[in-house]
C-alpha cells in the first residue's frame, strides 16, 4: 500500500509551486471580498430594528430557496444577518476553485500526457490523485484562516474571532467536499471537460436538493448536500460544529472513493466511455470558425440552457416579490429603490415599481453571470494556444488574423445568444401569471441594451491575448472588479464615484427604470471595436506563446 502512494510529497510540493498563483488569487479574492462586505452590510443596517424586519422579510420561500433558512432572527445581529446572506455563496465561490484545482492536476495532466511522464519516474499508482487532494486540503486550509481572520479582525459587532475562525473553516471544508467529488468524476469521465462538467453539474444539484429541502423544512433532505449541511453550523449563531465533524468525515469519504476507482482504472481512460467520433469529419470542420466552433459548442448549449432555466427561476417569483419586500426599507435599498419613492404611492403603484426595480436587479445580475461563458470563448484561442492544438492548426497555413476571427466571433454572437436566452427565460416564467408585467419586446431591449458593455469586456480579451497572453488572469481581474462595482455600487457611500465610472456596466442606461441614451452606448461600442482591432493587431505581430 506505501508503494501506492511513493513520492507523493515531492508531486505535493510540485503542485503547491504551480498554484502559487492561481491559489493565491483566489484566496486573496475570496478573503478580501468577504472581509470587505461584511462592514458594509453592517453599516448598511445599523439599527437593530432594521436589521430585525430585514430578517423577517427574507424567511420566505423565495428567499430560502435562494439563501437558506434565516436563523437567529429572534436577536438578528450584523452577524447572523452576514452568515445567512453570504456563506452559501461563499462556499460556492470556493467549490468553483476546488473543482478546477482538482481537475487541473488530476485529470487535465492525465489528457496533456504529464502523468504518463511522471508514473514513468518512481511514483505510485495513487501518487498524483493524493497529491492533488493533499494540495486541495493546504489551499483549502489557508483559504480557511485568511477567511477567518479576515472576518474576524473586521470589527463587525457580533462577528467574534473564534466564530469567524468557524465560518473560514466551514466554508474550506465544505470546498474540500467538493474536491473530492472532483477527483472522483475525474476518474469516471474520459477527459477534463467531462470531469468538469460532472463536477459542475453536481454543484447544481445538491444546490436544488437543499433548496428544495429548505423550502419544505425538510432538514434530512437539505443536509444531503453540503451546501445545506454547511449552512446547519448557524455561524454567529448557534456555532455548530458537527456540520464541520460530518462534512470532513464526507470529504475523506469522498477521497477515498477517487483512490479506489483510480487503484482500477486504466491510464487516459475513464469509467464512462468517451462517445465514438464520426468516421468521415464534417466539412465544417475544415474552416478555422467552424472548428471553433465545434470546439464550444456543448459548452454554448449548455449555458444556454442554464441561462434560460436561471431566467424562468426568477421569473417564476416576480409576482411575490411585492410581498417579500414592500414592507422592508433596506431590501428595498439592497435592489436600488429609494424609500421616499414608495412612501408616497398606492399600493397597486408600489407594487409595480418593486417589479421593475427587481427586473432591472434580475438582468444585471444574470447580465454578469452570461459574462463568465463570453469570456471563456474569448479566451479559448489562447488555451489553444497554450497547449499546443494551435500549431497545428498553422501548420495548415490558416492565416492568423482569420484563426483568431473564429473565436471572438463566436464570443459576440454567443453574448447576444445568451441575453435572448436570458430574456426568454424570464418572460416565459412570467407569461403564465394573470397581468405579465413585462413584454417580451421590453426584456429583449433592457437585456440587450447591456451588449456594448459586454463587447467591451470581449474587446479587452482580446487585447490581452494579443498583447500579454501571458497574463490572461487579468481578464478575470476586470470581471471580478465589475461585479464588486456591480454588486456594492447601489449601497450608498461605499465605493467612491470615479471608482464605479471605470466600470462599463456602469455607463448602461437601466430599462425600463431609466430613460433609452445612445451616447453610453455608442461610445461603448466605439471602444469595444478599438480594443478588438488593438488586440488582432499585437496577436498578428507576435510570436506563439505556449507556456
Amino acid at each position: 500500500m506505501r508503494s501506492n502512494f511513493a513520492n507523493s510529497g515531492k508531486l505535493v510540493r510540485f503542485m503547491l509551486r504551480r498554484e502559487r498563483v492561481t491559489s493565491a488569487i483566489w484566496i486573496i479574492v475570496v478573503a478580501l471580498f468577504s472581509a470587505g462586505l461584511a462592514p458594509a452590510m453592517d453599516q448598511m443596517f445599523s439599527e437593530p430594528g432594521a436589521r430585525q424586519q430585514f430578517g423577517e422579510s427574507i424567511n420566505n420561500p423565495v428567499m430560502v430557496a435562494m439563501m437558506g433558512p434565516t436563523y437567529g432572527i429572534e436577536n438578528y445581529t450584523a452577524g447572523a444577518m452576514y452568515a445567512n446572506m453570504m456563506l452559501l455563496w461563499i462556499i460556492i465561490a470556493v467549490a468553483i476553485m476546488n473543482i478546477f484545482l482538482v481537475v487541473r492536476h488530476t485529470r487535465a495532466d492525465e489528457e496533456y500526457g504529464r502523468v504518463e511522464v511522471i508514473r514513468s519516474a518512481p511514483t505510485g499508482r495513487l501518487a498524483v490523485v493524493n497529491a492533488a487532494m493533499v494540495t486541495a486540503a493546504i489551499v483549502n486550509i489557508i483559504l480557511a484562516i485568511a477567511l477567518g481572520v479576515a472576518l474576524g479582525v473586521v470589527g463587525v459587532e457580533s462577528m467574534g474571532f473564534a466564530a469567524s475562525m468557524l465560518f473560514g473553516f466551514v466554508v474550506g471544508i465544505a470546498g474540500f467536499v467538493f474536491a473530492g467529488i472532483a477527483a472522483i468524476f475525474a476518474q469516471l469521465a474520459s477527459n477534463r471537460s467531462g470531469a468538469t462538467g460532472f463536477s459542475f453539474l453536481a454543484l447544481g444539484l445538491f444546490y436544488m436538493i437543499r433548496a428544495a429541502g429548505d423550502m419544505q423544512g425538510n432538514d434530512v433532505l437539505a443536509c444531503i448536500s453540503p451546501l445545506g449541511l454547511a449552512h446547519r453550523s448557524q455561524v454567529y449563531v448557534e456555532n455548530n460544529l458537527w456540520p464541520f465533524i460530518i462534512l470532513l468525515v464526507e470529504a475523506i469519504g469522498c477521497a477515498v472513493a477517487a483512490y479506489a476507482l483510480n487503484a482500477i482504472r486504466d491510464l487516459d481512460q475513464g469509467f464512462i466511455p468517451a462517445r465514438p467520433g464520426r468516421s468521415v469529419a464534417a466539412k465544417s470542420l475544415l474552416s478555422p470558425f467552424g472548428l471553433a466552433a465545434r470546439i464550444l459548442r456543448n459548452m454554448t448549449i449548455i449555458w444556454i440552457i442554464v441561462m434560460f432555466v436561471l431566467a424562468a427561476s426568477y421569473g417564476s417569483v416576480i409576482a411575490d416579490i411585492p410581498t417579500f419586500v414592500g414592507d422592508s426599507p433596506e431590501y428595498l435599498q439592497v435592489i436600488g429603490i429609494p424609500e421616499q419613492i414608495v412612501n408616497t404611492m398606492t399600493d397597486a403603484d408600489k407594487a409595480k415599481i418593486i417589479v421593475d426595480y427587481f427586473g432591472v436587479f434580475v438582468i444585471s445580475m444574470m447580465t454578469l453571470v452570461a459574462l463568465v461563458p463570453v469570456i471563456n470563448t474569448a479566451l479559448k484561442i489562447r488555451v489553444e494556444e497554450r497547449e499546443g492544438r494551435t500549431e497545428q492548426v498553422y501548420a495548415a497555413a490558416v492565416p492568423r488574423m482569420k484563426y483568431l476571427l473564429g473565436y471572438v466571433i463566436l464570443a459576440f454572437v454567443l453574448s447576444i445568444l445568451i441575453q435572448f436566452a436570458s430574456a426568454a427565460g424570464l418572460y416565459s416564467a412570467t407569461s403564465v401569471l394573470e397581468a405579465n408585467p413585462f413584454t417580451f419586446d421590453g426584456l429583449l431591449q433592457a437585456f440587450f441594451v447591456y451588449l456594448p458593455a459586454m463587447w467591451v469586456i470581449i474587446g479587452f480579451t482580446v487585447l490581452i491575448v494579443g498583447l500579454f497572453p501571458k497574463t490572461t488572469g487579468a481578464v478575470w481581474g476586470l470581471f471580478g472588479f465589475v461585479f464588486l462595482v456591480s454588486f456594492l455600487g447601489g449601497m450608498p457611500g461605499l465605493l467612491p464615484e470615479w471608482l464605479q465610472n471605470v466600470s462599463p456596466v456602469k455607463h448602461i442606461p437601466q430599462l425600463p427604470l431609466a430613460e433609452m441614451t445612445f451616447t453610453p452606448l455608442i461610445i461603448l461600442t466605439v471602444i469595444a471595436l478599438v480594443l478588438t482591432v488593438a488586440g488582432f493587431f499585437f496577436y498578428k505581430n507576435r510570436d506563439s506563446v505556449t507556456a
